[in-house]
């Protein structure tokens, strides 16, 4: 019998052995197994395994899939049936600051005058004769008296020492200063305020210690708060590893500048990022469409701008004040019974309008002219009715719902203003907590019908509006103790039990299901940065971003979400955290 070459060759590589087997995968660098993966892909599957090579995932499934990835430098972790989620994004941080800001005074919340008093007694005791003594912030909302301390109450523990109480939010600064410091820096009845300062004097023409805006007049007083490049550095690389212990993967810079972005890129460079951070840029303009251009074209780069580790976000415009302050821009009045807390005597006040409408239309249409994503500080109703009729002048330019405009706060939702935001393709960036920690004050100075709104996901989500939960956190590095704390666990489990602090309900139908929030700080949050194909998901192809949950988030009690934390956190194939887990 006569075989042709071709037949031979066949045959040969029929018998070959191993011939037909699929030929072996590329190993992973890290592959996941025994786990109950919530995938938060379009399906909300879920899945025992994954394989991340080369920073992204190469497979997501059973464990046999994974296992075949595996390989003599692969790195196995057995999940051992803990819950394993996207790596979480944090959308609203100030994380630079935070990093300087604790350098010179690590953060410490006091909830009294009579902790007040105390801390300015042990600060004394470390300080030298005469040195001045700037007191940590506290708000309002958080004192137990519900009244900022009085010249009286410094006086009592700092007869000596010039002390200073400073109050500050956006544009609006108070300062309570004892007899030590109004004579330490010349401050009298007749000394003339700087600008639209106010020096305030009681009814019996002596001087309260109230300055409201007058900062000018303290600052070469005030101590030197300067920060060594290094220190700094390595301050912001703790903070970064304490997110990690969160499930935290990704931050968004809220309020940066360019200096900032370059620290960042440093940091990548030499190998000691652990977060991927999107920087949002902070915009000074004097609002005229010249002014604003010359402004934009000063910054050396635009939305987008980066890499997976380090990226250019949006522009930031700030356009009121803010909800605790009482310097919100809101629709109607201040109620009489926020009267005393926030210092109002116009019974007509509604807030704080930082910009006008115009100039807010010549920023916001400049900016996407230029192309840029834009971003405005808005709390209150009314400032968002303003910041909505911008963007509907720049949607007349140009279609803007390719932008995704972001209302960072935006605290009181109507259901109208939820509908006009979703036509116009307009995301929100918003904060629990602020409603966990600070509802009960709240809800005396506002009332409960307007607590039953405030932050309400729920208002925005049935409209269809994309919303990220987060912490605006910027003092303190304790996830569940800093000023605004940054637990993503505690964030969720407030929009799932509507539950301040003090225990009390505000708003059931704004619940959201656990599901749902988990949404809010994965596939949603990465959708404000246009991520939504690179992160928020487990997805083959994504970036490999992972935690592993030390509880289930779905199945434990609702009051025990803020306990859970990260067993092990992967940042593109990475671990990035660990805490007995093998």
């Amino acid at each position: 019998m006569k075989f042709s070459c071709s037949a031979v060759l066949a045959l040969l590589a029929a018998c070959w052995p191993g011939a037909n087997a699929p030929a072996a995968e590329k190993p992973a660098d890290l592959v996941v197994l025994n786990a109950k993966m919530l995938t938060m892909d379009a399906a909300s599957r879920r899945v025992a395994a994954v394989a991340v090579r080369e920073g992204v995932f190469v497979a997501v499934g059973a464990n046999d899939e994974a296992r075949k990835f595996i390989g003599t430098g692969t790195r196995v972790i057995d999940a051992k049936g803990r819950m394993v989620l996207p790596g979480l994004i944090e959308t609203h941080v100030h994380a630079t600051g935070a990093a300087r800001g604790e350098l010179n005074q690590p953060f410490v919340q006091l909830g009294s005058i009579g902790e007040i008093q105390d801390w300015v007694r042990r600060k004394i005791a470390t300080s030298a004769p005469g040195a001045w003594i700037q007191l940590p912030r506290v708000d309002v909302t958080r004192i137990r008296e519900r009244r900022l301390p009085t010249r009286a109450d410094l006086d009592a523990a700092a007869p000596n020492h010039p002390a200073v109480f400073t109050w500050q939010y956006a544009n609006r600064s108070l300062q309570v200063l004892n007899s030590a410091a109004l004579r330490a820096a010349s401050i009298t009845k007749d000394t003339p305020p700087p600008g639209k300062g106010k020096i305030h004097v009681g009814p019996d023409g002596a001087l309260t210690g109230l300055l409201e805006n007058c900062t000018a007049l303290l600052v070469k007083f005030l101590p030197a708060r300067s920060v060594p490049d290094e220190q700094y550095h390595d301050s912001l690389v703790k903070l970064l590893g304490v997110y990690n212990d969160v499930g935290i993967t990704s931050i968004f810079e809220r309020n940066s500048n360019v200096e900032s972005f370059r620290t960042y890129e440093k940091l990548k460079a030499a190998g000691r990022l652990t977060t991927r951070v999107t920087v949002t840029i902070g915009l000074g303009t004097d609002g005229t469409v010249e002014g604003t251009e010359k402004a934009i074209r000063a910054i050396p780069f635009k939305t987008g701008d980066g890499d997976d580790w380090v990226r250019v976000g949006p522009l930031k415009v700030g356009v009121d004040g803010g909800a605790l302050y009482g310097t919100a821009f809101m629709r109607e009045p201040y109620p009489k019974s926020s009267h005393a807390l926030y210092g109002i005597s116009d019974p007509a006040y509604r807030g704080d309008l930082r910009i006008t409408p115009d100039k807010l239309k010549n920023i916001i249409r400049t900016g996407h002219r230029l192309g840029w994503q834009m971003s405005s500080h808005v709390t209150g109703d009314g400032g968002v009715d303003a910041v909505l009729d911008a963007v509907e002048a720049s949607n007349a330019d140009s279609p803007v719902a390719p932008r995704r405009y972001t209302l960072i706060h935006a605290y009181f939702p109507h259901e109208e203003t939820a509908k006009r935001a979703a036509r116009l393709g307009v995301c929100v960036d918003t904060q629990p907590a602020w409603y966990f920690k600070d509802g009960d004050t709240l809800a005396d100075a506002l009332g409960s019908d307007r607590l039953a709104g405030f932050i309400g996901v729920q208002t925005w989500q049935r409209a269809g509006v994309k919303v990220a939960l987060n912490s605006d956190h910027m003092q303190g590095f304790g996830p569940d103790s800093a000023l605004n704390p940054f637990n993503p666990f505690l964030a969720m489990q407030i929009a799932v039990t509507r539950k301040t602090e003090g225990g009390q309900v505000f708003g059931t139908d704004q619940r959201v299901t656990r599901e749902e929030a988990l949404r809010m700080v994965t596939r949603d949050a990465a959708w404000l940065s246009f991520d939504e194909k690179r992160k928020g998901s487990i997805e083959v192809g994504k970036l490999g971003d992972l935690a592993i949950l030390t509880e289930d988030l779905l199945t434990c009690a609702e009051e025990k979400m803020k306990d859970i934390r990260a067993a092990v956190t992967v940042v593109g194939g990475k671990v990035v955290h660990e805490r007995g887990v093998k």
